[in-house]
């Protein structure tokens, strides 16, 4: 019997020799460190050695090869036993498999960025342990930003608000994430709990939320 997996991989096939897609559209994530995410400033985590964390991209304009993926969310996590992906569970199989192509080009690229060449040999925090189908709840307005996985978890944030009271505050070009007008927030909760071990629970930790396009020619997503 053919397996689901074999299935998704011929239903998203490039129509040539090289994948071709792109994603735009807004990112919302937080993660267990301190506000703000020393990360995104190219420092260590703080205050933990560790910084795990929940994301969702919420695809307004997207395609892979022929496939288009308008309308879709592709989510990710990762915990000290590695990496997890969520796809939207609104996907029909030809954007399920394109979506988890995606995830894993991103992840290959991923590594490099952290300097190692072969995702083979890649610290266990940096491998991905699954990819998911799951109901993905985004929201983000002019004061908050939100994340909910079905089954294992999210978060809830407010945004931080500049020296006028009215606008929040924005990191551009910031090490971590290649978004653009990264507006930085912090969590009232934010929990994560999944089957391969990966589990926290805090809140008052760092959460940013900007746009992206991305694309198969994009050097970095994120480090």
């Amino acid at each position: 019997m053919t397996s689901l997996l074999a299935l998704l991989a011929i239903a998203a096939a490039p129509q040539s020799g090289h994948d071709t897609w792109r994603i735009q559209g807004d990112l919302s994530e937080a993660c267990t460190c301190s506000v703000p995410c020393p990360c995104n400033f190219d420092q260590g985590p703080g205050p933990h050695s560790f910084c795990w964390a929940v994301f969702s991209i919420d695809i307004r304009h997207g395609h892979f090869n022929k496939v288009k993926l308008d309308g879709l969310h592709l989510a990710g996590a990762n915990g000290e036993k590695g990496g997890v992906w969520y796809v939207d569970d609104q996907a029909d199989a030809r954007q399920a498999a394109a979506l988890e192509s995606i995830a894993r080009q991103i992840m290959v690229k991923f590594t490099k960025a952290n300097g190692v060449a072969d995702p083979a040999q890649a610290p266990p925090e940096m491998k991905v342990l699954g990819i998911r189908k799951a109901h993905i709840d985004q929201h983000a307005d002019a004061k908050s930003n939100s994340l909910h996985i079905s089954g294992v978890g999210g978060f809830d944030a407010d945004y931080l608000m500049g020296l006028d009271g009215k606008s929040p505050i924005v990191v551009e070009n910031n090490a971590s994430w290649n978004i653009t007008h990264g507006i930085k927030a912090k969590t009232r909760k934010l929990t994560y709990k999944d089957d391969y071990g990966n589990a926290f629970d805090m809140s008052e930790t760092n959460s940013n939320q900007g746009k992206v396009d991305w694309s198969d020619q994009t050097p970095v997503y994120f480090k």
